[in-house]
């Protein structure tokens, strides 16, 4: 809490790493040290203090994961001849 001791090291941030095709919903919070993995989706207003796995939706606060993504999460996007 020191303005002192903070301009001399005693408080310092730890790297976030945030996997690939990750999509973060507004307004997430993402503490210091957290990893999230590939293709995982946070929800909106969630505060992520632990670090998520890879292939997963999370939510809340604290941020928790809800499922899995599976194939049954395919909209049929892809074969529709729109890409």
């Amino acid at each position: 809490m020191d303005a002192l001791e903070r301009q001399h090291g005693a408080c310092y941030a730890k790297p976030v790493t945030i996997g690939n095709n990750v999509w973060l919903g507004a307004n997430v919070t993402v503490n210091q040290g957290v990893t999230i993995g590939d293709n995982t989706i946070i929800g909106s207003g969630s505060v992520v203090r632990k670090s998520i796995p890879a292939n997963v939706v999370a939510v809340g606060v604290p941020c928790r994961v809800l499922r899995e993504i599976t194939d049954k999460d395919l909209t049929g996007y892809m074969t529709s001849g729109l890409v």
